[in-house]
């Protein structure tokens, strides 16, 4: 082979050469450098590589991400526009709830019930006396159309109260009159006199309230006793001859078992006399003849 013949297959070994590597630097390997030891924050959650970022499983795992974790998964799980770490739910490249309660937005499982202040509280009612019980003082409290109230049992005047309560998870308020005042319960004696309860009803501090106190009905006089609740007379008796004197006209009078009573002495015929007197409490009649050493007949109920 001459001399020119061999410059000319140097220089094709030459240019087959640099060919191949170039297309070896031009071509990356099947995998290039895995993203877990690339250094680089590739899901930007402020952690590189492995073991820092907790979505490298290994130094060979080709993703930062973990699909398993909503702040790691590179997903907007809650529908709010914002993912992983710039969402303010999540805290940590391990937490796995990308809802954040309290940021106003009711997003992904968030209701009234876990996060009423995103997603508005239900209508409710929720009281402290036991329901519609004017004698306690209550509240009456909870939301209503997404806003609060409370309100509190009052007295309207001295003898009515206004009653919070609820009915179901609504609130009801009625304007109710603590009671009528009354007598109650029968006559009974009290100190020798006729008593009867009274009770009195009133309203005070949001309460009704009620006292109930003895009321003189009947003053028991003098010859007269309490029993039962009634003032009854005692048994007597009242003469005005001053006893067994018929040649006097008089009459006996008194109470006998409470039934009073009055007796005039008279003239059964015309010698004859019904002569009535005291014997202690009790009246006595006895007919008596007028015929004496000093009487003859009897005259308009007296001997003469």
């Amino acid at each position: 082979m001459d001399k020119k013949a061999k410059i000319a297959v140097i220089s094709a070994l030459v240019l087959v050469a640099v060919l191949l590597v170039s297309i070896a630097i031009a071509k990356p390997g099947p995998t290039g450098v895995a993203k877990c030891k690339d250094n680089l924050d590739n899901d930007g959650d402020g952690y590189t590589d492995w073991p820092s970022d907790p979505g490298c499983s290994s130094r060979n795992d080709n993703s930062e991400l973990n699909a398993a974790v909503q702040c790691d998964d590179g997903t907007d799980n809650d529908g709010d526009s914002a993912t992983d770490m710039n969402d303010g739910g999540c805290a940590s490249p391990t937490d796995n709830d990308e809802t954040n309660c309290g940021d106003g937005v009711c997003e992904g499982g968030e209701t009234s019930g876990t996060c009423p202040v995103d997603c508005g509280y239900v209508d409710s009612c929720a009281e402290t006396d036991g329901g519609n019980v004017i004698a306690v003082f209550g509240t009456a409290s909870g939301y209503y159309s997404n806003n609060p109230y409370s309100n509190n049992d009052y007295c309207v005047d001295t003898s009515d109260i206004l009653e919070y309560y609820c009915s179901g998870a609504y609130q009801q308020s009625q304007q109710q009159s603590c009671g009528t005042d009354e007598y109650v319960g029968s006559n009974f004696c009290m100190s020798g006199d006729v008593y009867k309860n009274y009770t009195d009803y009133s309203c005070g501090s949001g309460t009704c309230s009620s006292g109930t106190s003895a009321v003189l009905q009947e003053d028991c006089v003098s010859g007269q006793y309490c029993n039962n609740g009634q003032c009854l007379w005692s048994d007597s008796c009242s003469d005005t001859d001053g006893g067994i004197e018929t040649t006097v006209y008089g009459s006996v009078s008194g109470y006998d078992n409470n039934v009073p009573y009055s007796i005039n002495d008279y003239c059964m015929n015309s010698t004859t006399i019904s002569e009535n007197f005291c014997a202690g409490a009790s009246s006595v009649s006895y007919s008596l003849s007028c015929v004496n050493q000093n009487t003859t007949s009897c005259v308009s109920g007296a001997c003469v």
